[in-house]
């Protein structure tokens, strides 16, 4: 799940933390101008309507921790970097040591994964509503 966090909604969060993310293999300047992929993940939401129950109004990047993220040398980390304002600034840098070092200039996603973020199972998510049975049709 991606919790709101420095002015932005969860769903604001999701599409921009997913936008740098792809951005880490395809930095703006270098993507030609027919190319349509923005996000490395998807999103989605919770179907609650109810705004008192907590999952209202919250979005999650539907993620393979096993990912291999290819990293471009001309990627700046400055953007995602600041969507984590919760996360501690040595947390922040390592992370950005670690995704610049990274070997065969790859890395796998669910070794960047902050100390803050709030990662679920689909068995959870499932439980906990996120996935309706009626929307399966």
């Amino acid at each position: 799940m991606v919790l709101p966090e420095g002015g932005l909604t969860s769903k604001d969060r999701a599409d921009q933390i997913s936008y740098e993310l792809w951005a880490i293999s395809r930095p703006v300047g270098v993507r030609p101008a027919n190319e349509t992929t923005q996000y490395l993940f998807g999103r989605i939401h919770h179907p609650a309507t109810d705004n008192t129950d907590p999952n209202f109004d919250m979005a999650a990047l539907p993620v393979d921790l096993d990912y291999m993220v290819y990293v471009h040398p001309d990627n700046n980390l400055d953007a995602l970097l600041a969507l984590f304002p919760e996360v501690s600034e040595e947390e922040r840098n390592q992370l950005s040591t670690y995704i610049g070092s990274s070997a065969n200039n790859k890395f796998r996603f669910g070794d960047i994964i902050p100390s803050t973020a709030t990662v679920r199972t689909k068995a959870e998510m499932d439980t906990a509503g996120w996935f309706p049975a009626d929307d399966l049709v």
